[in-house]
């Protein structure tokens, strides 16, 4: 009852996300139907959900590095009967690292490891993980606080079979449709039982705003998945089990989420390409397609984690490409050499650093972040000028709604903080 009266006030927006993933914290489960639950241990990893069947248990997605072992616990709880399929809906890793901790699991038990399912792609995404895998150590530790030693995982559980766009699924008396679909990634999956009426979404849906445009990951796919909340919500579910978040229950309800999600991307990529279509430059597109107001303010599309601005940046590089229509961009200069030429006419770095700070005190922070850069980068050895970078890099951390810009900002505040300081 607590938990319903928890999520009814999630439903309405009188309780923020942060409440119920206190409330999850450890590992708490959501029951679907005798057979089905969903495993949750905080907002930032993928849930888990758990089938039980004639034959063994089916998991989809299994945690990451710091939660596998609390799903593990809570799964062992319900059902302690071996595991014997494992479906992921992305290559992410905090949907598939606890697929080792399964495999060890079976070992142990002396029981055959799971046969572990995915779309093609995921092979493709763990090859470039380990192609770029300073790089994504790296960007962990900023994105997420990461200390600094930490590095991304290398050991990943491949998948034994793949499959392209469906593939119809039956383990032992339980039959489930995967479908495939292109959203936060290339390789998304999300899962249908028919005969239950449950849709597993995967990260199509998150509650919060489709984080279809992160600018530290690989290009992302706005239409893409709109289409694939669509085609969930053809299916009509009785229950939706998100990637992020507490479980959706009853048909119009998740029929909302998914409609309201699909109407906010469509508009994104409808304004986006109208402005392409007439010659417009990235920058007019950026400061002129705005999302639909009405759904930014559900409870269920916040832009808490991504940014509008973020997706509409994504949407144009998939279908134009980096270049943003400025011939001033496509060969630029040394952004110091530039940051040079334009302190000498304003009269010096420090007029640059000053102007900035007047500008971020007046909320003017996009145009006092470019100045301060300016700055930095013509006297990048003068603290009082990184000082003043700090200064206006809290200014649009504070204005910053959604936690990927709090953090990029973030990084680069901490660097001109150290540099300060000397």
């Amino acid at each position: 009852m607590t938990e319903n009266k928890l999520f009814e006030r999630v439903w309405d927006g009188t309780a923020a996300m942060e409440e119920w993933t206190e409330s999850v914290k450890g590992g708490a489960t959501t029951s679907i139907t005798d057979d089905i639950i969903a495993i949750h241990t905080t907002y930032f990893c993928g849930n888990t959900t758990v089938i039980r069947t004639n034959v063994g248990l089916v998991v989809i997605d299994t945690g990451n590095d710091a939660t596998a072992h609390q799903m593990q616990a809570a799964r062992r709880q319900w059902d302690d009967t071996p595991v014997h399929t494992v479906i992921y809906t992305h290559g992410h890793v905090d949907h598939t690292w606890g697929a080792r901790l399964i495999d060890w699991e079976a070992d142990e038990k002396g029981a055959p490891r799971p046969r572990v399912i995915a779309h093609r792609n995921v092979l493709r995404r763990f090859d470039r993980y380990d192609a770029s895998h300073g790089l994504n150590s790296l960007t962990q530790r900023q994105q997420f606080g990461k200390s600094a030693d930490y590095e991304y995982p290398t050991d990943h559980r491949c998948p034994d079979e793949v499959f392209d766009d469906h593939l119809s699924l039956t383990v032992g008396d339980v039959h489930m449709e995967l479908f495939h679909g292109r959203g936060e990634t290339d390789d998304a999956t999300f899962v249908w039982l028919p005969d239950q009426r449950v849709v597993v979404s995967g990260d199509f849906v998150i509650w919060a705003f489709p984080n279809s445009g992160n600018p530290r990951k690989v290009q992302r796919f706005a239409p893409d998945w709109a289409q694939a909340l669509r085609r969930m919500q053809e299916l009509r579910p009785e229950v939706l089990i998100p990637g992020h978040g507490p479980v959706i229950f009853g048909e119009t309800r998740t029929a909302q989420v998914l409609s309201d999600g699909a109407e906010a991307l469509e508009s994104l990529t409808r304004q986006t390409l109208e402005l392409m279509n007439c010659g417009a430059r990235l920058d007019e597109v950026l400061h002129t397609v705005q999302p639909p107001a009405e759904l930014l303010a559900k409870p269920w599309l916040l832009p808490k984690y991504d940014d509008p601005e973020f997706v509409v940046r994504s949407i144009w590089h998939l279908y134009a490409g980096w270049f943003d229509g400025n011939p001033g961009n496509l060969k630029p200069a040394l952004s110091s050499e530039l940051a040079c030429e334009l302190a000498s006419l304003a009269g010096g770095a420090a007029k640059l650093a000053a102007r900035a700070l007047e500008l971020a005190e007046t909320g003017h922070t996009r145009v006092a972040a470019q100045l301060v850069e300016f700055a930095a980068d013509a006297s990048q050895d003068d603290p009082a000028i990184q000082a003043a970078r700090a200064r206006v890099l809290d200014s649009c951390i504070a204005n910053e709604q959604s936690l990927i810009g709090k953090a990029i900002f973030a990084v680069y505040q901490r660097e001109a903080k150290a540099k300060a300081e000397g």
